[in-house]
C-alpha cells in the first residue's frame, strides 16, 4: 500500500479545511491504531497548516503495572520527536468499578472518556479524535448484536457525535482496515505497542475478535466484514428516519412544558396525549431524546427500562411511579409523564 494512500483517505473522509484552525485531541493509546491516527494527522497538518494545534492525550489505567507506565513512557517519547504536546491521565479503574458495579471492561471505557473530556475542554480542544476502525466497527457491531441491541445500537459507531456543546468525537479512521494501517506503519518504519490484554480471552471482546470472527470469516463467508456493515448501514437509515420522526412527536409533547429546576431537582414533564396511540417504538425513541439532551446518562438505560417507560405512557394510571437508573424518578399526573432528578 502507498503509504499515503491511508493519509488521503483520512483527509477524504474529514477535510483539514473543516478543523487545521481548531485545536484537536487525539486519544493514544500506543496501540497500532492511535500511533496512525497521530502520524496521519501530524502529517495532513504538516501539509494544510492552520492555526489550530495538535494535543496527544494518553489515558493510563494501571492495569498492568509496568507494562501500562512503560506504554505512558513510549508515548510521551513518540510525540516529543514529533513535537506534538502531551499529557498523560491518570485513571482509577477499580475505583470507578466499585462506585457503579461495572466490569473491568466497562469501568475502563467510562473513565477513559471522562478523563479525556476534562483534559479536551482544560486545552480548549474542539474535536477529540479516536483511532477506531472499520475492524473495530465491525466487532462492536456484532457485540451488540449478541447482547441483544436494537437498531440504534447495530447502527455501529457514529462518525461524529457532540460529548459537550463545545467538544465532538470524531473517528476519522472508520472507514480504514486494520491491514491498511499495518502497511502505512511498515512504509513509515515506525514502530507501536502491543497491548498483552488484547489476547487475554476473559474479555468477550477479545474472544470475539480472535476467535468467533476468524470462526466466521474462514467457516462461513470471507465477506462476512461487509454483510455486517451493509446491516448497519440499513441500520443507520432506519435509526435517522425515527429519530427525525420522534423529534416531531416531542416537540408536541414538550409545548408549553418546559423543564424547571428548583431546589436542586429538575423536572420534565411530557404531555401524554400527544405520545399516546402512536407506534410504541416512536414513544421509545421520543423518550430517549428526551433523556439524553436533558442531560441524563444513557448507560444504564437498557431496552427492558426504555419499554417499562414507554408503558406509563401507553398505559397511563393515576400516581403510578417508576424508579429508573440513575435516580431518575418517572410518574404520571394529570396526564403528563413527569420525570424527576436530583442535579448538583
Amino acid at each position: 500500500m502507498n503509504p499515503t494512500a491511508l493519509v488521503q483517505k483520512i483527509g477524504s473522509s474529514w477535510p483539514p479545511a473543516t478543523w487545521k484552525d481548531v485545536n484537536i485531541g487525539i486519544a493514544l493509546s500506543g496501540g497500532a491504531d492511535s500511533v496512525a491516527l497521530l502520524r496521519s494527522l501530524e502529517e495532513i497538518k504538516q501539509s494544510n497548516g492552520g492555526s489550530g494545534e495538535l494535543f496527544a492525550l494518553h489515558v493510563n489505567h494501571h492495569l498492568r503495572g509496568e507494562a501500562s507506565d512503560g506504554e505512558q513512557h513510549w508515548c510521551e517519547e513518540l510525540c516529543r520527536k514529533l513535537e506534538i504536546p502531551f499529557e498523560a491521565l491518570q485513571g482509577d479503574v477499580a475505583r470507578r468499578a466499585r462506585k457503579e458495579g461495572d466490569g473491568i471492561e466497562a469501568a475502563a471505557r467510562h473513565e477513559r472518556y471522562a478523563l479525556l473530556t476534562q483534559a479536551a475542554e482544560r486545552c480548549g480542544i474542539r474535536y477529540l479524535a479516536f483511532a477506531h476502525t472499520q475492524n473495530d466497527q465491525v466487532e462492536t457491531i456484532l457485540f451488540r448484536l449478541l447482547r441483544g441491541t436494537g437498531i440504534r445500537g447495530i447502527a455501529g459507531m457514529s462518525r461524529v457525535r457532540g460529548l459537550t456543546p463545545t467538544l465532538s468525537l470524531i473517528r476519522p479512521m472508520l472507514s480504514c482496515t486494520r491491514n491498511e494501517i499495518l502497511a502505512y506503519l511498515s512504509e513509515r518504519e515506525q514502530s507501536f505497542c502491543n497491548d498483552q490484554s488484547n489476547t487475554d480471552s476473559q474479555f468477550v471482546r477479545n474472544r470475539l475478535r480472535n476467535e468467533l470472527l476468524p470462526l466466521l470469516r474462514s467457516n462461513y463467508d470471507e465477506k462476512v466484514d461487509r454483510a455486517i456493515l451493509r446491516l448497519s448501514e440499513q441500520a443507520l437509515e432506519i435509526q435517522s428516519f425515527l429519530e427525525a420522526e420522534a423529534r416531531k412527536l416531542l416537540s408536541h409533547s414538550l409545548r408549553g412544558s418546559p423543564a424547571d429546576a428548583q431546589n436542586g431537582t429538575t423536572r420534565l414533564k411530557l404531555n401524554i396525549a400527544a405520545l399516546a396511540n402512536r407506534p410504541e417504538i416512536l414513544i421509545r425513541e421520543a423518550l430517549r431524546i428526551a433523556w439524553r439532551e436533558s442531560g441524563l446518562a444513557e448507560q444504564e438505560m437498557n431496552f427492558d427500562w426504555w419499554c417499562k417507560l414507554a408503558d406509563l405512557v401507553l398505559s397511563p394510571a393515576s400516581n403510578r411511579v417508576l424508579n429508573l437508573p440513575g435516580n431518575v424518578r418517572a410518574q404520571v399526573i394529570e396526564n403528563r409523564l413527569h420525570l424527576e432528578w436530583q442535579h448538583s
